[in-house]
């Protein structure tokens, strides 16, 4: 993905209280994190926070990032925890009590582990389409009663199940749950089990929405 010039970030123009580029101190925390360095990741954090209320607001924009970026499956739950940790930040009325949420934070994310897959997928999935390499593709089970087009051929919750719409990868219960059969048997299926994937047929169209719509007065 492009990157924007340097010279288009705000923060390469400006500086701390200490006297330091801020844009230089935000790439000190965040190295400092993927490191795994609390203690040099909390001193940039400081920097920014104490240099005002903008700055602190980056260093959380920028912790958000990081969150997802650097640290992903390894803290699966770190964005929501960092959004708790910033709706209760932002209602305290000392600094003292301010940047502790912020000190906090840095320490969860340096001391988790890291994972790039995220920010890999998305890198991936970007390229992917905007270079025409792949592109979405709607196979026939897509087009269900859930779209414009499926409803248009008639497809009902019998057209759903027979498609396989309805299955799981990875399912937590795969066995089900004391209701499964009753829900398989209301939405179409026999109550018994998955059928296989792609052996199904369209019922015979009845009238489309379009056409209904249109003759209603």
């Amino acid at each position: 993905m492009p990157q924007p010039d340097q010279h288009e970030d705000v923060w390469s123009r400006a500086v701390t209280v200490g006297g330091l580029r801020v844009d230089e101190v935000r790439s000190v925390l965040q190295k400092s994190i993927r490191r795994g360095l609390v203690e040099e990741a909390a001193l940039a954090a400081y920097e920014l926070f104490r240099t005002g209320v903008q700055t602190e607001e980056l260093l959380w924009r920028r912790l958000e990032i990081i969150a997802v970026e650097d640290v992903g499956e390894g803290l699966p739950h770190a964005p929501a925890l960092l959004h708790a940790m910033n709706e209760q930040r932002v209602r305290q009325t000392t600094d003292l009590e301010r940047w502790m949420y912020s000190a906090h934070a840095v320490k969860l994310l340096a001391s988790a582990p890291k994972d790039r897959s995220t920010m890999e997928l998305a890198f991936w999935a970007s390229t992917q389409i905007d270079s025409g390499e792949r592109s979405v593709e709607v196979q026939d089970l897509h087009v269900d009663h859930h779209t414009r087009r499926g409803v248009q051929r008639g497809r009902g919750t019998d057209f759903w199940w027979a498609a396989g719409g309805h299955q799981l990868t990875n399912e937590l219960h795969p066995e089900g749950s004391p209701w499964s059969a009753y829900v398989r048997t209301l939405l179409g299926g026999d109550g018994q089990g998955d059928t296989t994937e792609g052996q199904h047929t369209a019922p015979a169209a009845p009238e489309t929405t379009d056409a209904a719509l249109s003759s209603m007065p």
